[in-house]
């Protein structure tokens, strides 16, 4: 890199491949987020105006609340079958 010694220029590309391996990272997560939302979606039966979907490589968060146990269930198991999860955290409320 020109202008910069060596010890500054190992640095920046140092945190140039930090930056690429987030962003990459956060495109994967993005990703699964958007398979899961798109899965729920399609179901007639799932409501998604009260839940909200987070994903961490292949951990996937669901919150929000649903309106009934029968609901959440499907919820989780619609998640659980989602391409690229391999987890569920389940933080959802039933509110009726």
């Amino acid at each position: 890199m020109a202008g910069c010694n060596p010890t500054d220029a190992k640095d920046i590309t140092q945190d140039a491949g930090k930056l690429a391996e987030s962003a990459g990272r956060s495109a994967a997560n993005a990703s699964v987020a958007a398979k899961v939302n798109t899965a729920l979606g399609l179901r007639k039966s799932v409501d998604m105006s009260g839940l909200h979907v987070e994903a961490d490589g292949g951990t996937v968060k669901i919150g929000g609340h649903v309106k009934s146990k029968k609901e959440k269930a499907l919820v989780l198991e619609i998640a659980r079958d989602t391409r690229g999860v391999d987890k569920v955290i389940d933080e959802i409320r039933v509110e009726p």
